[in-house]
């Protein structure tokens, strides 16, 4: 797979290896039928037999209503077009369900895979820079999936820090290794989490918690040639989606009519477009921007992630260092003409 909606940056990646959960089942109900792995006489082994039978299935049971929740994705028609299956999760009461859609999949053709049954789900909203989707479950299939995540923040995360793929589970531990701005030279649009797991990476959709079991990310991808590593969107593109659709209807790009130079250190305003956004605001050629919103920034490629949370109409204090003076201004920004 190759994702070339993240900014024209192709992220290559290849599924990693999985085990078969039901094969690795079917293979331990062998050995527990065989003597000789646990003991010779007949008697004990019954019962020893009975009682790992007894766990195992239980286990099995677990685990398989684990696999269950998951979105299946069509594929789309035209050339490129693949089947696939997410994870997600409840991001409200009301049976709204965010995921990740993989690249050659149908968007609008999704099918909820939980407690035994196929839902189709109503397309609600999508955002083409981290193909991250919302559904509505049925009215009457709401109770299919409980408890809805909590929504945290990963601005506050740090390289190293523990996080889980579990809002209550804390017996594996993932970790956080760095937050992704650029990817072989270019500047994506969003920065992504890099997460080293135990195990192979989750399906992309599934949940990263931080220790109060508030949500924190959603797996993107594996990393090539890295399985057990995955790349995490921030919780935060599912406010953001949320409140663009619920203002504008739809999700879209912002702009406020400012240049900048990638190669220049400082996050320096090179120039300001007549009658911009900016302009109106009060923004001017020279300024430093030191925040947006309630992100700091410190080089082009963060105020290029910051300008991704940006929302059409939705005003944004951008704090800047023009000369010696500390300024503030209230910028509004407009939906991009390139949208």
């Amino acid at each position: 797979m190759r994702l070339t909606e993240m900014g024209g940056v192709d992220v290559a990646f290849r599924r990693p290896w999985r085990f078969d959960l039901n094969s690795v089942w079917v293979l331990v109900m062998i050995l527990a039928m065989t003597p000789r792995i646990f003991m010779n006489k007949k008697t004990r082994f019954s019962t020893v037999s009975l009682a790992v039978l007894t766990l195992l299935g239980a286990l099995h049971f677990s685990i398989s209503a684990l696999q269950a929740q998951s979105v299946n994705f069509a594929a789309l028609g035209s050339k490129g077009g693949k089947a696939s299956a997410s994870s997600c999760v409840l991001i409200d009461d009301k049976g709204t369900l965010a995921t990740v859609v993989e690249l050659g999949s149908d968007l609008q053709n999704a099918t909820l895979v939980a407690g035994g049954k196929n839902v189709p789900l109503k397309y609600v909203v999508s955002d083409a820079d981290s193909r991250v989707a919302l559904y509505q479950i049925p009215v009457a299939s709401i109770g299919l999936i409980q408890n809805p995540i909590v929504l945290g923040s990963s601005l506050s995360l740090k390289p190293s820090q523990a996080v889980y793929t579990s809002a209550t589970d804390r017996s594996v531990t993932a970790r956080v290794v760095s937050r992704e701005h650029r990817f072989q030279g270019k500047t994506l649009p969003l920065a992504v989490l890099r997460v080293n797991h135990a195990q192979d990476a989750p399906l992309p959709g599934s949940g990263i918690y931080d220790d109060e079991g508030k949500l924190v990310g959603l797996v993107r991808q594996a990393v090539h040639h890295a399985p057990s590593s995955s790349y995490c969107l921030p919780a935060e593109v599912v406010s953001r989606i949320r409140s663009d659709h619920e203002r504008n209807g739809k999700v879209s790009r912002c702009w406020i009519g400012i240049i900048m130079d990638e190669w220049v250190a400082a996050p320096m305003v090179e120039s300001v477009r007549p009658g911009s956004p900016a302009q109106r605001a009060g923004l001017k050629k020279g300024d430093v921007i030191l925040s947006i919103g309630d992100r700091s920034v410190r080089n082009y490629t963060e105020v290029v992630d910051a300008f991704y949370y940006l929302v059409a109409g939705e005003s944004a204090k951008f704090r800047v260092l023009r000369g010696t003076e500390m300024k503030a201004f209230d910028v509004k920004p407009e939906v991009s003409p390139r949208s």
